[in-house]
């Protein structure tokens, strides 16, 4: 169950970090297309929970990018309040994938912004790593935030993505991503049904 924000401070940092996020989408045309932003937004109490992965990313201060700095520091800042999830195990991805990765449901059904007309995440891997191939059924939209990564996405050419570039998955549309030399922070928006829905590895990809 939620719980009323009461806590004004961190409050304060999850609603700079929206507008943060307002900012990006209102002005990146492929945002806005995507889907509108949402108008039922209700920050609501959620217990933190930390990863190994959220004090990698907060010490991420340099390389970045002038258009997405301030979102990418919005984010380092908000890292140790939010409820950081993996949803995979480490039979399926090794130890080390789960110590360099991580992400938190920003807006949703289940979100720290309760909101049923979208769901928003904010993802961060770590260089080196490769996220195998997977599947989900809602859409979704990429925004690269900071670094970058390979996109392999099922029938296409791989790419590589830079800051505020972005990726569209169609719904169940198989897809994988490799961060090479640097790391990748990214915004993952998901549209229509499935929101509620986690994503699944592709076994025999």
């Amino acid at each position: 169950m939620y719980m009323k924000y009461n806590n004004k401070m961190n409050e304060d940092i999850f609603l700079t970090t929206k507008n943060a996020i307002h900012q990006q989408w209102v002005n990146i045309p492929e945002l806005v297309n995507f889907t509108p932003w949402p108008t039922d937004l209700t920050l609501k109490e959620i217990k933190p929970n930390h990863i190994p992965a959220s004090t990698i990313l907060q010490k991420w201060k340099t390389g970045l990018n002038p258009q997405t700095k301030r979102l990418h520091e919005c984010i380092c800042t908000l890292a140790p309040h939010v409820n950081w999830q993996q949803n995979y195990f480490e039979e399926e991805l090794g130890r080390d994938f789960l110590n360099r990765y991580g992400f938190f449901e920003l807006f949703g059904p289940t979100g720290h912004f309760h909101t049923i007309q979208t769901c928003a995440y904010i993802a961060y891997w770590d260089s080196k790593l490769y996220y195998p191939w997977h599947f989900h059924e809602a859409e979704e939209l990429y925004f690269i935030i900071s670094g970058q990564a390979e996109f392999k996405l099922e029938g296409q050419q791989p790419e590589i993505l830079t800051a505020t570039k972005t990726c569209f998955h169609r719904s169940n549309q198989p897809h994988a991503l490799t961060t090479h030399s640097q790391p990748v922070l990214a915004l993952l928006i998901w549209r229509g049904s499935g929101l509620t829905l986690k994503s699944s590895l592709l076994v025999h990809k």
